[in-house]
């Protein structure tokens, strides 16, 4: 009997011993429902439970367990924040008084949350978020609008809710307080009052508020903390810088924006340097929003918060960041190619329009077609594939300009040297890609016929 007709005789004897344990499957199937049968005839038997709850009991638990009480202490703290924006507006009580009542209903919040938390406690949760959020906006307001605390015990009192509401987080384990009184922190400042102008005061009180987010994300590993912070945090700065932002504002601008990119870039980035955990994409693409969020943000700043006002100059320097964080991913996260990629991918895009910004017409033609040939060369000596398709995507992009763009544009000279030198580029890129390509084939054939050949040996 030769090998092929043994693998034959025993695809054979697989298939039969298949078939044989689905047709116990079967049988067993049949004997189970008998034996319920059997039992739900009994007198007096309850038929046994299934151990799964109904669809309308589970829907039931999220709304009751859940829902109501999260859009209850919301709509409290709203109605909350609307009366007292109503008396303010209506100067019916004196300043100090209206301190006094919102510290007042913090403590009420907080007392009911202590007394409900050993019998409900996902309910005192609730209530305790939304008690560190009134006290936290009250500190904000007492300093800020009315100057009844100097900035020394202002501070001293951030830092002792702070740390209290994220020792309670943890006691509590449960990320509902976090969050809560997260965006409590950063919301009940627009419901209340405008802000005084003082942006440095108000963005020191969002960091704040951050460095407190970035601990609990990171010790309880909630990372959507992190993603909220991010997002709220940018969206905040960059609103500002829109409408806001002046030239005499600058260093508060470009101060503030270091310290959020650098603050969510450590969120991101600890998971990986202190707990040696391998970086999720979900904490890639954080990474990669915090890039833009800083590149639109030097826009702002630079441009004094003008988008086109030095564009070049702006876009250059945050290549220059972006290829030195690339840079330093391969040197100390040698395993993390999906962050190395990405990061030298955002370089790649910035380095491009860097050069379409800064100069024009045929420089930029000539420049983009440089660039795309060490992309090529890259890719070719790195053996990766992603810049030798960024670099062939790079050259269609800068053909497709030549054509559509550049013909009107450019002398006879300037479109017959664009002509060839594209062509002739193109023609050698795809033979060095073909060329590679063959050459990677035929090492893989080769690596499977070694084992195809070891196993036979074997």
């Amino acid at each position: 009997m030769n090998e092929e007709q043994s693998i034959q005789e025993l695809r054979k004897q697989i298939d039969a011993l298949a078939s044989e344990m689905r047709d116990q499957q079967q049988r067993l199937l049949r004997l189970h429902q008998e034996l319920n049968r059997l039992q739900n005839k009994k007198p007096g038997s309850i038929p046994p439970p299934t151990g799964k709850p109904s669809q309308n009991f589970r829907f039931e638990n999220f709304i009751g367990l859940r829902v109501i009480h999260f859009v209850g202490i919301i709509l409290l703290v709203i109605g909350l924040s609307i009366g007292v924006k109503y008396v303010i507006d209506r100067q019916l009580i004196s300043e100090s008084m209206r301190i006094s009542l919102a510290y007042a209903a913090g403590i009420i919040l907080y007392s009911l949350s202590w007394r409900l938390k050993k019998n409900y406690q996902l309910f005192s949760a609730i209530l305790f978020s939304g008690a560190m959020a009134s006290l936290y906006f009250t500190t904000y307001a007492a300093f800020v609008y009315y100057g009844f605390f100097s900035f020394a015990v202002t501070f001293l009192i951030m830092v002792g809710l702070t740390i209290y509401t994220a020792f309670e987080s943890i006691r509590y384990d449960r990320q509902e307080i976090a969050v809560l009184g997260m965006v409590g922190a950063y919301g009940i400042p627009f419901l209340i009052s405008a802000n005084n102008g003082r942006a440095d005061l108000f963005f020191s009180y969002i960091i704040f508020i951050n460095v407190g987010i970035s601990f609990l994300s990171f010790k309880k590993k909630w990372k959507m903390m992190g993603w909220l912070a991010l997002l709220i945090s940018w969206i905040l700065f960059i609103s500002w810088g829109s409408l806001k932002y002046e030239e005499k504002d600058f260093w508060t601008g470009f101060i503030l924006m270091g310290i959020l990119y650098l603050l969510f870039t450590v969120n991101v980035l600890a998971y990986r340097v202190v707990r040696s955990e391998s970086l999720t994409m979900g904490e890639i693409q954080q990474l990669i929003i915090n890039n833009l969020a800083l590149y639109v943000s030097s826009l702002i700043v630079f441009g004094y918060g003008e988008f086109g006002t030095h564009l070049a100059s702006t876009t250059g320097c945050v290549a220059l960041g972006m290829i030195l964080l690339a840079l330093l991913s391969y040197l100390f996260f040698k395993t993390e190619n999906i962050l190395q990629q990405s990061l030298a991918m955002q370089a790649v895009v910035l380095v491009t329009m860097f050069i379409g910004f800064y100069w024009n017409g045929f420089f930029v033609t000539i420049l983009w077609v440089a660039f795309s040939v060490v992309l090529f060369g890259w890719g070719i000596i790195s053996h990766r594939s992603w810049p030798r398709l960024a670099a062939i995507l790079l050259m269609i992009v800068t053909l497709g300009k030549l054509v559509i763009f550049d013909s009107s544009k450019f002398s006879p000279i300037q479109k017959i040297t664009g002509y060839l030198i594209i062509g002739a580029l193109l023609l050698i890129l795809s033979f060095f890609y073909q060329k590679t390509m063959v050459s990677r084939i035929k090492t893989d054939e080769n690596e499977s016929s070694n084992m195809l050949n070891g196993e036979q040996n074997a």
